[in-house]
């Protein structure tokens, strides 16, 4: 398993907001918490901004040599798999 990817969401309507991703085999697990919170929420959907995101950051790591191509795949597929 690899290192969670992480950013925080400043322009989260509710306030600034931290979110994780994190791959495990063929799934995608969201973590977000909010400023303040001490708890991650791991049930919320993400949010279409988050998935663009998420590929943003994930060809950022392809180009360093850090993550797989099958991992963008599966954000473009929005976490469904085949």
């Amino acid at each position: 398993m690899r290192r969670p990817i992480g950013w925080v969401d400043k322009a989260f309507p509710e306030g600034r907001r931290e979110v994780k991703v994190q791959y495990h085999a063929d799934d995608i697990m969201w973590k977000f918490k909010l400023k303040g919170e001490q708890d991650w929420d791991r049930d919320s959907q993400p949010r279409e901004e988050d998935w663009l995101t998420l590929e943003k950051k994930i060809k950022q790591l392809i180009q360093r040599g850090h993550q797989y191509q099958r991992e963008l795949q599966l954000a473009e597929l929005r976490g469904k798999k085949n």
